[in-house]
């Protein structure tokens, strides 16, 4: 390499460095004023046994610091997709995984557990489920009735809709959400 760094000692003083960087008439200011707002950036430190900064370091950073680095030039020009997400607010993106079909607690740890649980399709095997809320959920559409079983009892299904809706609960409400 043909440039100023090149012809540092492999562990440089700031004046050695800010003399290669912007020159000797600009060396003093770069280091009262520039240093402190590189070094908050991660500019490579001092290292005291060696007693100055590791210049390939120093290369390095000003490298993907000025997008010259061909890693860096290559990881920004892969993606090209617009993130429209990235422009609403948190608040606005929150918003738009809340429960939307207004189920009450009850109701809502009812479409839980059946959503957790396929195998439990009547309202006996349903912890806090009484035939009342199984109606209730199935005229919400979040579940739908399959027939009888050998017991008498009503057959009840979870639809798209309510696995729809006990993630967002499940989002909501715990901060995760269900395969």
């Amino acid at each position: 390499m043909n440039d100023p760094l090149s012809k540092l000692p492999l562990f440089a003083t700031d004046d050695e460095i800010a003399i290669a960087i912007v020159g000797r008439k600009r060396a003093s200011e770069w280091k009262r004023g520039a240093l402190k707002i590189l070094e908050a950036r991660g500019f490579p430190a001092v290292d005291l046994l060696h007693g100055g900064r590791p210049v390939p370091l120093i290369r390095k950073w000003y490298e993907i610091h000025m997008g010259i680095d061909k890693s860096y030039v290559m990881s920004t020009l892969e993606d090209g997709k617009e993130n429209l997400d990235a422009l609403r607010g948190k608040r606005q993106l929150r918003n738009d995984r809340r429960p939307q079909l207004g189920l009450d607690g009850r109701s809502q740890k009812v479409l839980l557990y059946m959503a957790a649980h396929p195998d439990a399709q009547t309202h006996p095997a349903i912890p806090n489920a009484g035939p009342s809320v199984m109606v209730w959920l199935a005229g919400k559409g979040v579940i739908t009735a399959e027939g009888k079983d050998w017991d008498g009892d009503t057959v009840w299904q979870v639809t798209e809709a309510g696995h729809d809706e006990a993630k967002r609960i499940d989002w909501y409400y715990n901060g995760r959400t269900r395969p």
